[in-house]
């Protein structure tokens, strides 16, 4: 009688925290710079040649994911460093969790994916990105600086412990760095966090 209690519990327990994830939507907030895609509610931006989109992950469940696609559109390398990516809640700045330790925290399970959808989204706003794939050329050197060669696309993750809160974010995607010309272009994008 006592395993069939601590099973109840324990189901109650995921259910209940799995249910705290339904009650919230995270949704884009329109702006004039931004493209909103309509399946996956992501955003895409281009600036100075660099096209990037961004979709919250709704799969993640501890924390609050987003997925980066960064496509290099100009003849040079371009790069980034992930770990200065920040998101604003309420005027305080968090940085991304170590790709390690957020992976350690969703679990062995969870494998890092942009959702399905994105692919029709992404054809929809601009096709010709779809046909620019990963030429394996997302070097990362010590400095921990992602780059890209022209031509090319990459995706990163972002995980934030923010999970709790209702507050509307803003995602900023900052210095994404010419090599040749040295020009540091931004991005950013607001969402709010909508009660179902």
């Amino acid at each position: 009688m006592n395993k069939l209690w601590a099973i109840l519990l324990v189901s109650i327990f995921f259910v209940g925290c799995g249910s705290f994830r339904s009650t919230r939507n995270i949704a884009p907030l329109p702006s004039e710079e931004m493209t909103t895609l309509r399946r996956t509610k992501g955003v895409a931006m281009i600036k100075n040649d660099i096209a990037v989109v961004v979709v919250y992950l709704q799969d993640v469940k501890d924390l609050d994911g987003f997925g980066v696609m960064i496509v290099n559109e100009t003849p040079n390398w371009v790069s980034i460093k992930q770990e200065e990516c920040m998101l604003v809640q309420d005027g305080q700045v968090k940085y991304p969790l170590d790709n390690k330790k957020a992976l350690a925290r969703l679990g062995t399970g969870y494998k890092q994916k942009m959702p399905g959808e994105l692919s029709v989204d992404v054809y929809e706003w601009r096709r010709d990105i779809n046909s620019k794939n990963s030429k394996g050329s997302k070097v990362i050197d010590e400095d921990k600086k992602i780059s890209i060669i022209t031509g090319s696309r990459e995706n990163i993750y972002l995980y934030f412990n923010t999970q709790g809160s209702t507050l509307p974010m803003q995602l900023i995607i900052p210095n994404v760095y010419n090599e040749t010309t040295k020009e540091r272009t931004s991005f950013s994008f607001k969402f709010e966090v909508q009660k179902k």
